[in-house]
């Protein structure tokens, strides 16, 4: 069998790209990994081929719009690892980063994808009936599509990786249990309730705070669209007019705008959030944030991304339609 980069890169032990890179003599490769290489491509007495040829498969990322630049810089560090296991002759990634969460937009730029050849696209939006119809729509034009982060199960997308968010919502409420009391009061803070990830977390929350006693009065829900200004004004006024306020659930990125809003409060109140932002994390250290969920959000994509990947190059199967990714618990011990 005449040898390729795949079948030296197994026998190294090592990526494709590592040996792509030792073929074209670049840099950023372990001496060590470049003599083991190089060994075996004489003893196979491989050659490698100049093409000039496009890639094999094309990839579309979208990336949506995020207040918190935090969550953008954390998709492309997942997109970057995976580039790294993907050879540059085989896949081509094209990455749209949205700049509003309109329908329009995300449709716009799915079709754009489209008009530049994809074969797949990842894809993350909200879950509503014209993002169901158009993901349902590149499927019926042979684009193959994974969503990652936020699921559009309706949909005819192939696989969902992300965050087992039911499970989130209820470690959360779990949580707050410890530190508060069945006749309490508890604020509940969701982003954007059109985006299945906020909406399912929520209902994992609610669902097991009933298990544990508490009533429907106990709480009040609001929406916020993760904008910090609304989620300021919503714990201001519940602290005006919940007396029995002792625990609030931040389960939207807008952690900012809560804990500015408890600035100077004395009373005892629990606060649990969602991801390990850098501010999150600074408050976590100081004492004004008791626990947050986190995800593995990089390999969200990243796992999404070679699932693609492989289905198109070599037609490997997706057998499981639903990938989690790792949830932990943070405490400040834990940092």
């Amino acid at each position: 069998m005449k040898p390729t980069i795949r079948s030296i890169a197994q026998m190294a032990g090592v990526s494709r790209g590592t040996v792509s890179r030792v073929v074209n003599h670049q840099p950023n490769v372990n001496p060590k990994v470049r003599a083991r290489v190089e060994k075996i491509i004489e003893q196979t007495g491989y050659r490698p081929v100049e093409s000039t040829d496009s890639p094999l498969v094309t990839i579309g990322v979208l990336i949506p719009y995020w207040p918190d630049d935090y969550f953008i810089r954390q998709t492309q560090e997942g997109i970057r690892r995976a580039q790294r296991l993907l050879h540059p002759r085989e896949v081509t990634v094209l990455v749209c980063q949205l700049k509003t969460r309109s329908d329009e937009e995300c449709i716009r730029a799915c079709e754009e994808f489209v008009q530049q050849g994809v074969q797949g696209i990842v894809f993350n939006s909200l879950d509503n009936y014209l993002l169901q119809a158009e993901i349902d729509s590149l499927i019926q034009r042979g684009i193959k599509v994974i969503t990652y982060n936020s699921d559009l199960p309706s949909s005819s997308r192939l696989c969902h990786v992300g965050q087992d968010v039911l499970k989130s919502g209820r470690i959360a409420a779990g949580l707050m249990a410890r530190s508060v009391r069945p006749h309490d009061q508890l604020l509940l803070v969701t982003g954007d309730l059109e985006f299945r990830t906020h909406r399912v977390r929520i209902n994992g929350f609610i669902e097991r705070l009933k298990e544990l006693g508490f009533r429907d009065n106990s709480y009040r829900l609001v929406e916020c669209n993760e904008d910090e200004q609304l989620t300021y004004n919503a714990v201001k006024d519940a602290l005006h007019t919940m007396p029995n306020l002792r625990g609030i659930y931040m389960g939207t990125e807008s952690v900012r705008g809560c804990v500015h809003a408890l600035q100077g409060v004395t009373s005892p109140l629990a606060v649990v959030c969602n991801d390990l932002t850098p501010f999150a994390r600074q408050q976590l250290r100081r004492g004004r944030i008791d626990f947050v969920i986190e995800q593995d959000f990089p390999s969200e994509v990243y796992e999404a991304l070679l699932l693609l990947a492989q289905l198109l190059l070599y037609h490997r199967p997706i057998r499981r339609t639903l990938r989690h990714v790792n949830t932990s618990i943070v405490t400040p011990e834990a940092l």
